[in-house]
């Protein structure tokens, strides 16, 4: 009885993974540009299926994004510097939505609209992308778990990086500069940021109401304030790198915490002063290069 299970297990493995073979098999390879069959990306999402890869030619798209079909690879052909998609207005709409579960986005320059990039979704990869100068966030994740942001160079967005009602995310290796902040976390837990060149922002990393989220391996240089956080705990802040302590000792993280005055449901929040710590601060920058 026991090796029919075992048999029945072991066969049913083997269906799913032909199945998985024959769905990426059937995926097909689409061009957007001058010559070819589209030449929006749009269009070429729309006419595409689950799983497809879109290539995007050399030029400049002058675009709004929705992405409704899952696990697209939308990437440019010869990188960020050659293939831009821009929004049109900074001060309006979005650049890319991600509607659809398990998109990558790799290799454009995402610029000129209110967001760079909305993710709606979850399990996406955003990488190797130039997101800026956009009137509100490069990034936002609304409620989207799950993602890998890594690899981007994201400056001059009112936020680079925006995080709401969103868990378990990556965020690593991106050089987010001179934004108005850099990364806000918010009602959001168990999210890892490491490894990010974090420089020259008005505001550093904030964390509002999240819990569980690493901190660690980030260059926090020259920003106008370099974190903080408010109604939040158990939080992870290790390694980092911070350009105004210089010194062997754990590096103190200000912020606010909110106590009940009174265990009765007529009770009031009030916040008070509390600190957390890098409790092993770096003391030479890390090398973020890619």
């Amino acid at each position: 009885m026991i090796k029919r299970w075992i048999l029945v297990i072991i066969g049913i493995m083997g269906i799913v993974a032909v199945l998985s073979f024959v769905g990426n098999a059937n995926a097909k390879t689409i061009y957007v540009g001058p010559g070819e069959e589209y030449t929006s990306i749009q269009d070429a999402i729309d006419n595409a299926t689950d799983g497809d890869v879109i290539i995007v030619r050399d030029g400049i798209y002058y675009e709004n994004i929705k992405v409704t079909k899952e696990r697209l690879t939308i990437k440019s052909e010869n990188g960020s510097d050659n293939c831009i998609i821009d929004g049109g207005d900074r001060n309006r709409s979005s650049v890319i939505v991600l509607k659809a579960n398990g998109t990558t986005i790799e290799g454009f320059t995402i610029r000129n609209s209110f967001t760079g990039i909305e993710v709606l979704s979850y399990s996406n990869n955003i990488m190797y992308n130039n997101i800026s100068n956009n009137g509100g966030d490069g990034i936002w994740l609304w409620a989207s778990d799950n993602n890998n942001i890594a690899y981007n160079n994201i400056s001059n967005n009112g936020y680079a990086i925006w995080i709401e009602e969103s868990n378990n995310n990556n965020i690593a290796y991106n050089k987010i500069l001179k934004n108005g902040g850099s990364i806000w976390i918010e009602l959001s837990n168990n999210n890892r940021v490491t490894f990010n060149d974090i420089s020259n922002n008005e505001e550093g990393v904030s964390v509002i109401f999240s819990f569980h989220n690493s901190i660690m391996k980030n260059n926090f240089i020259n920003n106008g304030w370099q974190a903080f956080f408010f109604a939040s705990s158990q939080n992870r802040w290790l390694r980092n790198y911070w350009d105004n302590w210089k010194i062997i000792l754990p590096r103190p993280i200000f912020g606010l915490f909110w106590v009940i005055s009174t265990p009765s449901e007529s009770g009031v929040a009030i916040p008070i002063p509390w600190v957390n710590f890098d409790w092993f601060p770096a003391m030479r920058p890390y090398n973020i290069d890619y």
